[in-house]
């Protein structure tokens, strides 16, 4: 029962795509309901964004954990302050989408720290 929960490496690797792939298609489908926010603060956005699929994206691929998940805790830091704090929160966005963002970049982050946590054993054949 104990290796039914494990994945193989090859599992583990499709499943980070596989979220990857879901979520970085959601974020483009986010932005593109964003038509009334500024230039100025769409590109602020953006770059958070970029920030934040890169520093995901880093926690399935760096073998140097401790600078990662730093980064990461830095990260949620530096994201959460931009859409909570009011004086950060980009102009002409509606709470809604705030929110959308928020718990879509959250969501991500658990199913990856999930994905890059659960054990993994090596792929036996059966005989």
């Amino acid at each position: 029962m104990k290796n039914i929960l494990r994945n193989t490496p090859g599992e583990k690797s499709g499943s980070v795509d596989g979220l990857n792939l879901f979520f970085g298609a959601l974020l483009g489908a986010n932005l593109g309901t964003m038509q009334s926010l500024p230039l100025v603060q769409y590109g602020k956005l953006v770059v958070l964004l970029a920030g934040s699929v890169i520093v995901l994206r880093m926690i399935s691929t760096s073998e140097r954990r401790a600078k990662v998940f730093a980064l990461v805790g830095a990260y949620v830091a530096l994201v959460s302050a931009n859409f909570l704090v009011p004086a950060l929160k980009p102009k002409g966005m509606p709470d809604q989408d705030i929110y959308k963002l928020v718990a879509t970049l959250a969501i991500w982050l658990v199913f990856i720290l999930i994905a890059e946590l659960t054990p993994t054993r090596e792929h036996t054949r059966r005989k």
